[in-house]
Formats: structure tokens, sequence, C-alpha cells
């Protein structure tokens, strides 16, 4: 058992690429209502919960960050979905995230339940009068997505540690290693997006996850793509393609929006549509 771990560990080991925490460039007048959150005495969980203007309830997308990144990486990802009238609620886990003191690449097999414990609390306080986040969040309306181990924890979530409350999947340069593809529940759709040039996290660990996908799916490849930038930064080519393609997403799953998907049905030969 001790050596299949450390075979593991090595191979994940791999995904750490993450740079230094940056500055969060937050688009006004959106707010950030940060919580101290913990599931037990050793994993805290602090996390951002990004609000849209206004006194709306607003659908919920919980995010996972890669391993050994920050939150602060995905600012101008998150902030995308923001301004389209989402709330992002973002933790920093606590075994994986750039800053931690003690890394731990198998931490991932805890983080579903992370994500589980962080839903609950964030949905425990919207509904608590005189909350900042009171009326803020629909329940109904909640989505989970990551990147890289952040993708991988997003499977997990939709698959064997299901949380109900998702109903739809974002899997950015994820797979299903480690955590299984046991999709279970009731049907949430699911989008990939995949770089071919990813070193990391190949392409086909990637189709091997959404092929076992028993919903409605789509797999959307980056040509060019690597496994890092088109998802962390403005400047890649193709980040502005994740972002448009993740919000039409979640627009047409959560809002029932039928122009944003039909935008995704024209997005073309790269874009392998089974959503309906």
């Amino acid at each position: 058992m001790r050596r299949r771990t450390a075979i593991i560990a090595a191979g994940l080991v791999m995904l750490a690429g993450c740079g230094s925490p940056t500055t969060a460039q937050e688009t006004p007048p959106s707010t950030v209502v940060r919580l101290d959150l913990a599931r037990g005495p050793d994993r805290p969980l602090p996390t951002e919960v990004h609000l849209p203007p206004g006194r709306d309830r607003h659908p919920l997308v919980l995010f996972v960050h890669g391993y050994t990144c920050h939150v602060s990486e995905y600012a101008d990802l998150i902030a995308h979905w923001v301004v389209a009238g989402f709330a992002v609620a973002a933790p920093t886990f606590p075994y994986t995230n750039g800053a931690a003191a003690k890394l731990d690449v198998m931490d991932l097999l805890n983080q579903p339940q992370d994500v589980t414990a962080v839903l609950d609390a964030v949905l425990a306080r919207a509904a608590k009068d005189g909350d900042p986040l009171y009326g803020r969040i629909d329940p109904d309306r909640i989505a989970a997505g990551g990147h890289s181990l952040g993708g991988m924890t997003t499977v997990g979530a939709l698959g064997k540690w299901r949380d109900p409350r998702l109903k739809a999947g974002i899997v950015l340069a994820g797979s299903a290693r480690e955590v299984g593809a046991e999709f279970r529940g009731d049907p949430a759709a699911m989008l990939f997006i995949h770089g071919m040039g990813d070193q990391v996290v190949t392409i086909d660990q990637g189709r091997a996850a959404y092929d076992a996908v028993p919903w409605p799916k789509a797999f959307l490849t980056l040509p060019g793509g690597t496994h890092r930038n088109p998802f962390m930064s403005p400047a890649d080519p193709d980040f502005t393609l994740v972002a448009t393609s993740t919000t039409d997403f979640l627009r047409w799953r959560l809002n029932g929006d039928a122009e944003a998907r039909n935008r995704l049905a024209g997005l073309g030969s790269n874009f392998a549509d089974r959503l309906s």
C-alpha cells in the first residue's frame, strides 16, 4: 500500500506549476466576503465569496484551485463569472495550496468532502438574516468547477463523493485520476476544457473522464493550449474562449439561457457537443 501511494504521489506531484500569489483585481462594484471556514481542527478552509452587485439571489459556482496554486491566480476568470451574474465561492484547501506549510497531493481524496462542507457553510450563511450573504445565493442553482487537481476534485464531488446540490460541473485540465469516474445521482451537465499541449494532465486523461460521464456533456479542445495559462492568464490566446464558453455553459445550465446554448453549439469542430 505504501509503495502504491508513493507511485501515485510521484505522478500527481507533476500537477505543481502555479506561481506566487497575485493581487486579485476585482471588477467594481462586486463584493468579496471572506469566511473563516473549517472542516475539523486540521482542515481550515478560508473561503472568498465573490458577489455580483445588487441584492439579487445569484447562482453559485464553487471553484477549486489547482495543486500549489492560489485563488488569486484565477482572479480574472472568477471576475468574468461574477460580471455575468454568478456568485463564486473559492476556498483555499489546506494541503494543496501554494502557501501550504505541508503539501500533500494525495489530500485530493479529502477535497470533494471539503466542497460539501463549504457549500453547507455558505448556504447556512445565506439563510441567516443579517449575514453579508443573506438572500444573495440561490440554493437550487449550484455548480462546481476546478482547474487541474481542482478539476479532479470536481469529478469526485460529482462522483464517488457526490453532492446532490450540484447541477453542473466544469473540469479545466483535469481528469478522474485517483478519484475515479464513478458518476452517480441525478444528471449534472459537465463541461471539460483541455489543451492538446498539456504535458501535466494529458488530454487523453481528460477525455477518459469525459467519456465516463453518463449525463449531458461537452469537451472543448484547445489545439495550442497548455496546462496553466489558458485558465489563468488573460494574455493567453485561449483565455477569452475559456472565459466565454464556461460563462455560457453556466448561463445555459443554471439560468436556462437558450441564447447561451446556441453560442455553445456554434463553437465549431473543437467542441464535442453532447449537452442535449
